[in-house]
């Protein structure tokens, strides 16, 4: 972990930052005890802990789905995932990771050589955007498919007229009862 963070001289300054809070970080499920990593912040990068003496600054617990969604798909309000005890730390803490931005390339480079290390790094972009783009299209389709073939979602256009045609019912109803309660001189 430490050894990606040198790859950030940037994010490992502003996780420098936190140094001496405690973050928890619970990943729960729904039959299992939660996993707990407490998380230490220090100027030369993380300490990890499965237990820790003091209590912590800041407790963010969710499940790994959720963790993986922060990880992958950057900061997203969600409820469930839950921050208890000092919540600007824990903000500040998950921008922290959401701007960290290693050099993977560099830290190639002084394994393999600068040429190769360019290459694996080209390679490696190209496949993350294929990832990512037969995400988007699976995403779609899927959405299509439940949408025309199974109906299982409505199309929001069909949504929407419903929502309308409610709206009439109800302004409907709404005059006969008034035509209703001035026929029989109700009040």
């Amino acid at each position: 972990m430490n050894r990606t963070l040198r790859l950030d001289p940037e994010g490992m300054q502003r996780l420098g930052e936190l140094q001496d809070k405690v973050i928890l970080l619970e990943v729960v499920a729904e039959a299992a005890v939660p996993l707990r990593l407490y998380v230490i912040p220090t100027e030369d990068g993380v300490r990890m802990r499965r237990e820790y003496e003091q209590p912590a600054d800041v407790t963010i617990s969710g499940t790994a789905t959720v963790f993986l969604n922060q990880f992958f798909r950057g900061p997203t309000v969600s409820d469930a995932l839950t921050i208890r005890g000092d919540i600007e730390l824990g903000q500040r803490f998950q921008r922290v990771l959401s701007h960290l931005d290693p050099d993977w390339e560099e830290g190639l480079a002084r394994v393999v050589g600068d040429i190769p290390a360019h290459q694996l790094a080209r390679f490696g972009r190209g496949v993350l955007r294929w990832a990512r783009e037969a995400v988007r299209t699976f995403a779609l389709d899927g959405t299509e498919y439940l949408k025309e073939e199974v109906f299982v979602l409505a199309k929001r256009e069909r949504v929407e007229q419903f929502l309308r045609e409610v709206d009439r019912l109800r302004a409907d109803a709404d005059r006969l009862e008034k035509r209703f309660a001035r026929l029989t001189g109700a009040p």
